[in-house]
């Protein structure tokens, strides 16, 4: 049996401290999830806790003979999901002024700020943040969070040929929007 599954069992027995250890292998991962799909740090990081609020009220109904990554994501997918669509009716209400969107996270480079390359990570992020999230969502997924195609698909609750299309559709337009930028 996995080690997560071994997390999950003894998660289902009521063992905080295993949910505890669950929490520490998978925070990143998810808030780093929660931040593509939700763009501003204070919603991601509801997001991440309400997933694993959710994901321990739900433990009995996990499956101990298939993998956990693939049932948390889909958690996180539907908890960022079911938040952007809160805060865009509130938005729409005007319940809250939130209506500014968040920046793309920043790409470390620890090398160098004189690095050419750092520039260019600059321009890509900076086209990347006004892309429409449909096609924004898979491109940083796949590239900055290395999730693969099915994984994405859990997560935004679309097809895996989706995935794929909105992928080829956000790097044709990333590379005219780069090439007008750069005039090659």
């Amino acid at each position: 049996m996995r080690e997560e599954n071994e997390l999950m069992v003894r998660i289902q027995a009521g063992d905080l401290l295993a949910f505890e250890s669950l929490v520490k292998r998978y925070q990143f991962m998810v808030y780093g999830l929660a931040m593509s799909i939700l763009r501003r740090p204070e919603d991601a990081e509801e997001a991440a806790q309400d997933t694993f609020l959710k994901l321990f009220r739900a433990r009995d109904q996990f499956d101990v003979s298939r993998k956990l990554e693939p049932w948390l994501l889909q958690i996180a997918g539907n908890v960022c999901r079911d938040r952007r669509r809160r805060v865009h009716v509130e938005a729409k209400l005007g319940v809250t002024d939130n209506a500014a969107e968040g920046l793309i996270e920043q790409v470390s480079d620890e090398r160098s700020v004189e690095n050419p390359s750092h520039n260019h990570i600059n321009i890509i992020h900076n086209e990347l943040a006004h892309m429409n999230a449909k096609l924004r969502l898979p491109m940083e997924l796949k590239y900055l969070r290395g999730m693969c195609h099915a994984q994405i698909a859990l997560v935004l609750g679309i097809s895996v040929s989706s995935v794929k299309v909105q992928i080829a559709r956000a790097t044709d337009l990333l590379q005219h929007r780069l090439q007008r930028l750069t005039g090659t």
